[in-house]
């Protein structure tokens, strides 16, 4: 058997909430980069809205405008036509890689999207760091083909991987997160917990905007700032690294990437998702191509 590693964890420092809450990258159980992302909140402010409320619950709030969200999934058959135009251009991504240290191999797994049909997919460094192999399995298909990583970002968590021989493959269709709104409805896709089967669906909304997280590597040490993420309560779990968060026009607003969860306490964070905001990633995508920053 071979030896596995934990995936990267993640303590957010909130000095109010008392219970144990960590962010880990969505990246299998396998994975050999283990990451600490620490999540920045301020707890004086959190106290002096609390402290705000209490003192104003005799005030009557009154809402003078109301914006209804701009997407909506009315009912299943909207789904299916989110997915038909999505899910052909997501892709499983399957790793191996020698162990720091260089005793044994490990096994790793995540998601990607198809960017042009000559087999460009986009996904997250972190699922392909470290890694002396990669394959790509489309949708639908069953056989892995040889890909190769041909640029990556690790401060932004991007990389950039292409499929051999590839030609007439389906794209997704890049959206604008900067328009997304809070309680728009979305689609996450991907390769959850690697299993059997094909691909892994989950709906939600988008929960919040400009979420902002640092991470550091407890292997090299090395620190990078997520910024701009959106949250989402759609389910993302493990495996989900790289794939696409879709809103109802089927276009993809995000890169799915971490999740939050509790281990102690008795309030346990719940559909606490985050995703890489596609307009941060696609004034990059020209850099990635020939190679991107590199350092992964």
């Amino acid at each position: 058997m071979r030896p596995q590693v934990p995936p990267g964890y993640f303590f957010p420092a909130n000095p109010v909430i008392t219970n144990q809450t960590r962010v880990k990258h969505t990246l299998t159980a396998r994975n050999w980069v283990l990451v600490v992302i620490i999540t920045a909140v301020l707890g004086a402010l959190v106290g002096g809205a609390v402290g705000y409320v209490a003192a104003s619950r005799s005030q009557q709030t009154i809402v003078e405008k109301f914006f209804p969200n701009s997407a909506s999934f009315p009912g299943p058959a909207d789904i299916q036509e989110v997915l038909a135009k999505v899910e052909p251009a997501v892709v499983s991504i399957d790793t191996e890689g020698v162990i720091h240290g260089g005793d044994g191999t490990v096994q790793g797994a995540g998601t990607g999207m198809i960017l042009t049909s000559a087999g460009e997919v986009l996904t997250n460094n972190h699922v392909v760091a470290g890694a002396s192999s990669v394959t790509v399995t489309l949708f639908g298909q069953s056989n892995p083909l040889p890909a190769r990583v041909i640029g990556t970002d690790p401060s932004q968590d991007l990389a950039l991987v292409q499929i051999e021989n590839a030609h007439g493959l389906p794209t997704v269709q890049l959206g604008d997160s900067n328009r997304a709104r809070v309680g728009d409805d979305v689609l996450a896709i991907g390769n959850a917990l690697a299993l059997a089967g094909g691909l892994s669906v989950t709906d939600g909304i988008v929960s919040s905007k400009n979420r902002s997280l640092t991470a550091t590597s407890e292997i090299t040490g090395r620190s990078e700032n997520l910024s701009g993420l959106l949250q989402t309560d759609a389910a993302i779990n493990s495996g989900n690294s790289g794939g696409p968060l879709v809103n109802s026009s089927g276009l993809v607003i995000g890169m799915n990437t971490a999740v939050a969860e509790s281990t102690q306490g008795n309030a346990p964070a719940q559909n606490i998702g985050f995703a890489i905001a596609i307009d941060t990633i696609k004034p990059l995508l020209a850099q990635l191509r020939v190679g991107g920053t590199g350092g992964s």
